[in-house]
């Protein structure tokens, strides 16, 4: 009984997953915070330093089919720090399909008093978007009626998005999947159906500075597709040193808007995350997350881990930064 109940749920859990792969999800991240370009492209050049940082996240360990998410991401500040340059190369994979993307990012800084800053982003790209029926395991592999082989397609696409900060606050406010949304409603073999969804991120933090050791950070993440249920990330991260960060997360889905299909009405917690990003030397960090499952999953896989490496190259500058780069 506990195994008929176990797969009854793996299950339902892959169904749901692939409901989402289908129209297309974009990659779900635990450390977004410490490199916003992957969601934003107004965050190109926010460091005012030469910056490379690469990804890991292995998702739903143990159930067969769970994503599995891979990023690099390039930028820097030009022209007097007023032009942000980025690059942002992700390959996601869940169950049966796979995204591949690629995105020349491009930011105009504005200072608008204060120490304020205000940056517009425009990203523009190609992706690769695969549906490998082929790789599917049946009871009658012979069935006529189900998928086979494998099929995919390449689109250009665009992004936008407005980051605006100071030295103790940040907002932004982006979209992904700009034209691909209205370019990609393919059919593939067997009546499967590929579709990029438009995505809307909106999030926001303060820095609360309690003495020169310790800094506390909470920050929001609201991710909407405008098919499925919203998703709330409420963050909160301690600072020691200046070299370690420690934090947790909380995810869950919501309802902000009224929607039609079949998991429109789901309000449920999905998981609870914990992260440690350490400065393991000068211009060197390291960041590791967990997520504990709250999902129907709870219990059956063993979580989600997530690994990350963030690089600051070229000589310190010549005018130094006039305060750090928190967000």
């Amino acid at each position: 009984m506990i195994r008929i109940k176990k797969s009854l749920i793996l299950g339902f859990a892959l169904l749901a997953s692939t409901f989402y792969a289908k129209a297309q999800q974009d990659a779900q991240y635990s450390q977004y915070m410490f490199n916003s370009l992957v969601i934003n492209p107004a965050y190109a050049g926010y460091k005012e330093t030469l910056n490379a940082s690469g990804l890991y996240r292995n998702q739903w360990l143990d159930v067969p089919g769970g994503p599995i998410t891979q990023s690099l991401v390039l930028d820097g500040s030009f022209f007097g720090d007023q032009i942000g340059l980025g690059l942002s190369v992700v390959k996601d994979k869940i169950g049966l399909q796979e995204q591949s993307t690629a995105y020349l990012n491009f930011a105009y800084k504005l200072q608008v008093g204060n120490g304020a800053r205000l940056a517009f982003g425009m990203g523009a790209g190609i992706g690769q978007y695969k549906y490998n029926a082929g790789q599917a395991e049946y009871d009658d592999p012979n069935d006529p009626t189900l998928a086979i082989g494998s099929a995919s397609y390449i689109s250009p696409d665009l992004r936008a998005g407005v980051h605006y900060s100071t030295d103790k606050f940040y907002a932004g406010l982006s979209s992904t999947n700009l034209i691909s949304s209205f370019l990609n409603n393919r059919q593939t073999s067997k009546d499967a159906i590929v579709k990029q969804g438009r995505h809307f991120f909106l999030t926001a933090g303060y820095l609360i500075d309690f003495g020169s050791f310790v800094k506390f950070k909470p920050s929001f993440l609201i991710k909407e597709d405008t098919k499925g249920p919203t998703n709330l990330d409420i963050n909160n991260f301690f600072l020691f040193g200046e070299k370690v960060w420690l934090g947790a997360s909380y995810r869950t889905s919501v309802n902000l808007i009224n929607k039609r299909g079949v998991f429109g009405d789901v309000k449920s917690p999905d998981a609870l995350v914990g992260i440690l990003e350490v400065f393991a030397a000068d211009g060197v960090r390291i960041g590791y997350a967990y997520d504990h499952s709250l999902s129907a999953l709870k219990g059956f896989d063993k979580g989600s881990h997530e690994i990350s490496l963030g690089i600051t190259f070229g000589p310190k500058r010549r005018i130094p930064i006039l305060s750090p780069r928190y967000f």
